[in-house]
């Protein structure tokens, strides 16, 4: 259930997809990972890491998610895709990241993890963001004046 492409994602709402790869720690794992998409032409936007003693889990953000995903799998790899929200951060210090949170909070929502977004354009910052509840973190960001990217943005 956990390893197959989310057939649910619907390309309307603004929606970024997260790979998270499971790599074994040893020396090169994510230098073979990075290759195999890079290899195909595919754009990483973000990566983030997470380390234990005897494995760490990559999570990408990938132009284009569906091919990345069935190439990992053609490799072997255990790869989970998950659902964030692409926050734009404006230069109002009242809808930075502090506002994010707030408003979050306000409206009950766990911020599971969040990271920053690389982009092609000067444009503000985008962060990836995991929320408990994408909809609803969606509606209460929009409300308060916070613009959303999808997948097709990257």
């Amino acid at each position: 259930m956990f390893d197959t492409p989310d057939a649910s994602f619907d390309s309307s709402v603004p929606r970024i997809k997260q790979l998270s790869v499971f790599l074994e720690n040893r020396v090169g794992a994510l230098l073979s990972v990075t290759r195999s998409l890079e290899a195909l032409g595919l754009r990483i936007s973000a990566l983030s890491i997470i380390d234990s003693v005897d494995h760490s889990v990559a999570r990408l953000v990938v132009d284009r998610s569906e091919l990345a995903y069935e190439t990992l799998r053609a490799d072997g790899y255990s790869v989970v895709e998950s659902e964030l929200l692409g926050v734009i951060i404006p230069e109002d210090h009242a809808l930075g990241i502090r506002g994010l949170l707030s408003t979050l909070l306000l409206a009950e929502l766990n911020v599971h993890y969040l990271y920053p977004l690389l982009t092609t354009s000067m444009g503000p910052p985008v962060l990836a963001v995991h929320v408990e509840d994408a909809d609803a973190g969606e509606r209460v960001l929009r409300e308060k004046g916070y613009e959303l990217v999808g997948q097709d943005e990257l």
